[in-house]
């Protein structure tokens, strides 16, 4: 049986991965035992508001600072969410009380620990020093290469390391995405798709002899019991109990997605192709819409900077910014640099390109984009973050680790 402390452990590691349903789920667990828990309340409502339903992001608000009226952060939240739905006298008066109780403590400023810094290579059991794809939650990594040389497996509490190939757990060594979830590991390939259960460590496979109507898998997004899946010949959702597939109607012209973010009602498609970029699928009605941001899509995800998780899109020439409601877009440009990937890094936006790894923060209101010491000069092939460490990879480098306390 799972304890409070698990069922916390998880929704925190699945809110940072922007598995807003699952983490709701769990927080839901937290408050059946702890329903007094105001920090439980004010992170469900963060999950809800990740999903945009922010009617029930401001009860959820509502409880938790009734258990404590003195969070500045769940009042200056619930100002967001009432200007995001028109309240904008309400919203003046919550963020009037964020700033008084702000105004009445004691701010004092810590700088962030110096991180312990980690090298990860062929010495310490990977396949390659070129690392193409990084993912990893608090409990494991995992690594993925090209061309065609299958995926390690990092355990952190041990530093056991384990490779996997074709005929040796995956279905083909030429994998495209690793995707980490509470129960299981998803990698896509170029021969379907394979799951790793990480309680018992065996392997399924769904591949169009299994039912999914589809062989090049390019993302996969975990949603409830269902999984949608990106592949080069269009959107797919996947029963992972039967394996059997369907195909979503219309979908981007060329078909190919490469890169998903669930988003509640919506699935945001991404294309790493010249002729293709973004747009986004409607499951209520089953309709897609293409968006205008320009094509070769790196990477996306969710982040804030205003408390309204906006679409931040990575391409090779910048970073698109999309208002989810509006589909209103600003644009970041990364002059003389190629973008290569993007992950969440705390409060700040890791951004690797092929001059190294740029750090984008948000200064009131505005997008500072700043080029650090990692990787500097260096292709940056992969980048990832969890609450506690960030990982880059650089071209024949190996993967920096850096864990913070």
């Amino acid at each position: 049986m799972r304890t409070t402390s698990q069922w916390y452990d998880d929704g925190l590691t699945l809110l940072d991965s922007g598995f807003f349903e699952s983490a709701i789920e769990c927080f839901d667990r937290v408050l059946e035992a702890e329903p007094r828990d105001a920090k439980a309340w004010a992170l469900k409502a963060r999950a809800l508001s990740g999903m945009g339903s922010y009617e029930e992001v401001i009860e959820c608000l509502d409880a938790a600072l009734e258990l404590d009226p003195l969070d500045a952060q769940a009042w200056s939240e619930k100002a967001s969410c009432l200007t995001g739905l028109g309240r904008e006298d309400e919203a003046a008066r919550c963020e009037r009380e964020a700033q008084r109780i702000l105004e009445g403590q004691e701010i004092v400023s810590t700088a962030r620990t110096e991180p312990v810094a980690s090298i990860y290579g062929v010495a310490n059991g990977l396949a390659s020093d070129t690392v193409s794809i990084i993912a990893a939650d608090e409990k494991e990594a995992w690594f993925a290469y090209k061309p065609d040389q299958g995926v390690t497996r990092l355990t952190l509490s041990n530093r056991r390391v384990q490779s996997y190939v074709q005929g040796e757990g995956l279905t083909s060594s030429a994998v495209r995405c690793i995707v980490l979830t509470q129960e299981a590991v998803w990698l896509g390939t170029d021969q379907g798709l394979s799951r790793f259960d990480r309680g018992t460590e065996s392997w399924a496979h769904f591949s169009e002899e299994t039912g999914l109507d589809a062989r090049i898998v390019n993302d996969v997004v975990a949603d409830a019991e269902l999984l949608w899946v990106g592949t080069d010949s269009g959107l797919f959702v996947m029963d992972p109990t039967t394996g059997r597939s369907v195909a979503c109607p219309s979908g981007p012209d060329p078909k190919v997605i490469d890169h998903l973010v669930g988003d509640g009602d919506r699935i945001w498609c991404g294309a790493n192709h010249e002729r293709a970029g973004l747009s986004v699928f409607e499951k209520s009605t089953e309709t897609f819409e293409s968006l205008e941001v320009g094509p070769w899509v790196q990477g996306m995800l969710l982040f804030p900077p205003d408390n309204t998780q906006a679409l931040w899109v990575a391409r090779r020439d910048g970073i698109t910014i999309v208002d989810r409601t509006t589909r209103d877009t600003r644009e970041i440009p990364l002059p003389a640099m190629v973008v290569t990937g993007i992950a969440i890094s705390v409060n700040q936006l890791m951004v690797g390109t092929d001059q190294g790894l740029a750090v984008v923060e948000v200064e009131e209101g505005q997008v500072v984009v700043k080029e650090i010491e990692v990787g500097l000069r260096q292709r940056v092939t992969a980048v990832c973050a969890t609450r506690s460490r960030e990982w880059v990879a650089t071209e024949d480098q190996g993967v920096l680790c850096l864990t913070y306390s």
